[in-house]
């Protein structure tokens, strides 16, 4: 078994990686569109399948280029499918309109989806002597830790995960006797505040602002953070207005439908019947006019209605009564990364300082580092490929001196299992 890092080394976006065993294996095809657009390594010959972990672009947004030549199967959950129909065609969209071009026929977008097989959790499909089983990822809903067993080699590949508990989702497990595990290394120097500390503090804020007749602006991620943000607040608020703008009312709507893959799905759907949904200009400044949350994307403030909110209760009288809060990772170089770091965002080319207060709360769908210690002390494998992170040469350090070989591998190395 050979693996080849085609993307997501040393970086997050553009996740890839090749798996050759008697079969061809692409594990995960992301794309990186938030500063400078970015895509994986090329390819060399025919993929027998494009495994998916998740529907975030940065781990599937570059599928559709497979099927401009060629028509492999696609292997993600019946989660992933639904919700990589929401996004690929925007990111479609927003390339066509801000690159000036697709990187792939706009065919092939069609054709990729055509070739989808879904495979639930717990379930798997066999490919040229190559068995890959699927397993709950705790990361948004549908997400999957891939397992790769060839003969009597095995590795497992994390994609993003969270070892615990949330709101909509079950913890992921490690998986044991790996000969090799892939594995993301977002937050390895950080610990992520305590479910509910962070619950309380997000709460407290939305109280803050409703006394001071004001409004709670959330910048959210539309698959998996616009569904959390929605449970928290009505686990603890339910009579505050909360109101969802963007492309996270349709993830939201797809999400209610996969039962089997949210916790509570019942009183999901009960929380969201209680949220309302902007869809014009003019309803949103309906919405501000009287206190209330509001939930919107983009998280990273790259365009969306958040920006059109930002601007809104950044020019009024008393912005100060107002509030921004990220909860979510922002990439440099990205709105959403100046303004907690800078106190701008740039529009239209002119840096804007923003008065609206700000500021950062860690509700991550992502393992902190306990939990990335954790799963790679439980599952005990052979050797560990750290990705998907901005010092995973530093985490890979760390694991050796506890006795692991562990390595962060390079865009386009190639490494034999």
């Amino acid at each position: 078994m050979e693996l080849t890092f085609l993307g997501g080394a040393r970086e997050v976006g553009r996740s890839s990686v090749l798996v050759e065993t008697d079969a061809r294996l692409l594990l995960d095809y992301g794309i990186k569109i938030h500063a400078d657009t970015a895509y994986p390594m090329p390819h060399q010959g025919e993929i027998d399948a494009a495994v998916i972990t998740h529907a975030h672009l940065d781990h599937s947004g570059f599928v559709p280029e497979l099927y401009d030549n060629d028509e492999p199967m696609w292997l993600g959950t019946p989660p992933t499918r639904t919700l990589c129909e929401i996004l690929i065609p925007d990111c479609a969209r927003i390339l066509q309109r801000e690159r000036g071009g697709l990187p792939y026929r706009h065919g092939s977008i069609k054709q990729a989806f055509e070739n989808f097989e879904p495979v639930g959790y717990g379930q798997g499909k066999s490919i040229r002597n190559t068995r890959i089983n699927f397993h709950e990822a705790g990361h948004i809903t549908g997400s999957a830790i891939v397992e790769i067993q060839h003969k009597k080699t095995k590795i497992v590949y994390t994609g993003d995960f969270k070892m615990s508990q949330t709101r909509m989702h079950e913890a992921a497990r490690p998986i044991k006797e790996a000969h090799a595990l892939i594995m993301e290394s977002t937050y390895f120097d950080r610990e992520h505040p305590t479910r509910d500390e962070i619950e309380r503090d997000l709460c407290e804020r939305a109280r803050e602002v409703m006394e001071n007749k004001g409004n709670l602006l959330l910048p959210a991620f539309a698959v998996g953070r616009t569904q959390e943000l929605i449970r928290v607040f009505r686990a603890h608020m339910r009579d505050v207005p909360i109101y969802v703008d963007g492309m996270g009312w349709d993830a939201s709507k797809a999400v209610a439908k996969h039962t089997n893959y949210i916790r509570n799905p019942k009183l999901f759907r009960k929380d969201l019947e209680s949220v309302r949904h902007v869809k014009s200009r003019q309803e949103r400044e309906k919405a501000l006019k009287d206190p209330c949350i509001m939930i919107a994307s983009a998280g990273m403030l790259q365009g969306g209605p958040a920006m059109s909110y930002l601007l809104m209760l950044n020019a009024r009288e008393h912005p100060d009564r107002s509030k921004i809060v990220f909860t979510g990772y922002c990439v440099e170089g990205t709105n959403g990364h100046n303004l907690l770091n800078k106190g701008f965002v740039d529009v239209g080319g002119e840096q804007l300082k923003v008065k609206v207060p700000y500021e950062y709360l860690d509700l991550s769908a992502h393992a902190g580092r306990e939990e990335l210690f954790s799963f790679v002390q439980k599952s005990a494998p052979e050797k560990v490929f750290c990705m998907h992170g901005d010092k995973p040469d530093e985490f890979a350090e760390e694991l050796k001196l506890e006795g692991f070989d562990a390595i962060a591998p390079k865009i386009g190395e190639r490494f034999e299992i």
